[in-house]
């Protein structure tokens, strides 16, 4: 089966695969180890540890630079970002090297085990009182949970701090501890256990930033990451676009078909942009359910993703998407929805 044939079919299933790795950590004195996963999408391939040459660096988790066939990796010791006390690798473990955007780059782990074929239905976002790395967590065999962690976060943090050299550690969230992790897990149980006992999960609910052009059209955001949500809007409502989010495939299309059966609201909605990762259902499904939606078969449709590979992206247009545009490319991402929905951001002074 084809690479596109294959991601066509996971998008009909709602399923995806990943990586699952180990990893221990020590923090304050407590060792905690974890099972977590990567989408294979974003992983180009695992090897062994390399040779690093360390960076004059006083980031908080960066390890230095390897080589890979030529091209220069930075790599990233994970269990550090993730609060370790440790210093050092270890000659056993190894090194995922993955690429989402336009960035790569290698995380080290303790080890890697087999690829698991999940169902996103299966997936549930945190439950935690303030964001961390986790960006989804899934229950296993013997109930363990496998936790998804945010890379895209972790570089970006790794970014901001590089950029602000007066800072020596990363801005963004970090772990939470054992306890708090136990926590998560607990109340991910009751909400997996009411979901399959026929409890409705909470409602779906948008957040609408003040209306920044009142003629502006309006879009549906979707994504499940609150740091590229919350980036995205911020760059959408500056260029003139009124914005409503929903954090997973599953809560945008309740918020459509309220759209759908209320009067007048309908004709209101200018665009949808969706991630494809998210949990509950990714976007891939998310836009082939719009397009088998009868009021929505026009309504345009932009995946806004950090996966770059060809036939995630030839998927998303053969499910019905208008466009594709990578992750964190505003000023792109404002071209194509403008291009496609046939409207100009107005001036701005001082722009």
């Amino acid at each position: 089966m084809s690479d596109l044939s294959k991601t066509m079919q996971d998008a009909t299933d709602n399923m995806f695969e990943l990586i699952e790795f180990s990893l221990e950590r020590h923090v304050n004195g407590q060792t905690i180890k974890g099972i977590y996963g990567v989408n294979v999408v974003k992983v180009r391939e695992v090897v062994r540890m390399p040779k690093i040459n360390p960076l004059n660096s006083r980031i908080k988790g960066m390890a230095g630079v390897f080589e890979l066939r030529g091209v220069p990796i930075p790599v990233i010791n994970l269990a550090a970002m993730l609060g370790d006390d440790s210093t050092g690798n270890k000659a056993e473990q190894k090194v995922i090297v993955t690429e989402f955007g336009v960035k790569r780059a290698g995380f080290i782990v303790d080890a890697t085990h087999r690829i698991r074929r999940i169902s996103w239905s299966q997936v549930m976002p945190p439950v935690a009182d303030s964001e961390t790395y986790i960006t989804a967590m899934t229950l296993v065999e013997n109930n363990e949970f496998l936790f998804i962690l945010d890379f895209e976060k972790i570089l970006a943090d790794i970014d901001y701090t590089a950029s602000h050299p007066g800072n020596n550690q990363s801005q963004g969230f970090q772990m939470p501890n054992q306890d708090a992790m136990m926590a998560m897990a607990t109340a991910m149980t009751a909400q997996m256990m009411s979901r399959t006992g026929g409890a409705p999960l909470p409602a779906a609910h948008g957040s609408r930033d003040g209306d920044p052009t009142p003629d502006g059209p309006l879009v549906l955001l979707v994504d499940d990451s609150g740091f590229i949500l919350k980036n995205t809007k911020i760059g959408l409502t500056r260029s003139g676009f009124n914005v409503i989010t929903a954090t997973n495939g599953k809560e945008a299309l309740e918020i459509l078909e309220k759209y759908a059966t209320t009067p007048g609201l309908e004709s209101k909605l200018g665009a949808v942009i969706t991630d494809v990762e998210m949990p509950l259902m990714d976007g891939l499904t998310l836009t082939k359910k719009i397009r088998e939606h009868a009021n929505f078969t026009d309504l345009p449709i932009i995946i806004h993703s950090s996966l770059s590979s060809k036939a995630t992206q030839d998927t998303g247009i053969a499910l019905g998407a208008n466009g594709y545009v990578v992750k964190n490319d505003i000023k792109n991402l404002v071209e194509a929805l403008s291009e496609i929905i046939g409207w100009k951001p107005p001036m701005r002074l001082g722009a």
